[in-house]
């Protein structure tokens, strides 16, 4: 299917700018999906959760991911497998640079993808969070969550004793 012709929804940022979008894209949000089936005839969609600088993100990611603007040579069928694998692969070093980003911004990522109900960007973020705090320390962990320690010393010891697996 060419997205050329395809209808077009426009989303609305929070900050109030529009972005004109495939409709087969604008579909990959659950949440923009269940906002369409409430007024079918809708063509501006109001998502007053996401900036645009974020939004233009996600847009970016559902582009990259949906079916109807990848295009390719070969339909997926008439694909080898070795063809489908290295399509794959490189999707997926895509998907690792785009959230190739600090904290802070990955976060907002996250809530929006959240938001936006974009499950495939919601995996490969919080995939990328847990890759970096895997090897921190609970101290680092709390530094880079912004996560204040409410527990006494006696507290923080008791729990470490009971769980040892987790400190390991």
């Amino acid at each position: 299917m060419s997205v050329n012709n395809t209808a077009i929804i426009t989303l609305k940022s929070s900050d109030g700018e529009e972005f004109d979008v495939p409709r087969e894209v604008a579909l990959m949000s659950v949440t923009v999906r269940n906002l369409m089936e409430d007024d079918y005839d809708k063509k501006t969609i109001p998502l007053y959760n996401v900036e645009s600088r974020v939004l233009a993100k996600v847009i970016e990611y559902c582009k990259r991911h949906c079916p109807a603007t990848t295009t390719t040579t070969n339909s997926s069928e008439a694909m080898t497998e070795e063809e489908k694998k290295k399509q794959e692969e490189e999707l997926e070093a895509w998907d690792n640079e785009f959230v190739n980003m600090d904290n802070d911004q990955l976060f907002i990522v996250i809530n929006a993808a959240n938001y936006m109900a974009v499950q495939g960007l919601m995996d490969v973020a919080c995939r990328r969070v847990a890759d970096r705090i895997r090897e921190l320390s609970v101290e680092e962990v709390r530094e880079v969550f912004g996560i204040e320690n409410d527990f006494t010393e006696e507290e923080e010891a008791q729990l470490r004793r009971e769980n040892k697996w987790a400190f390991q």
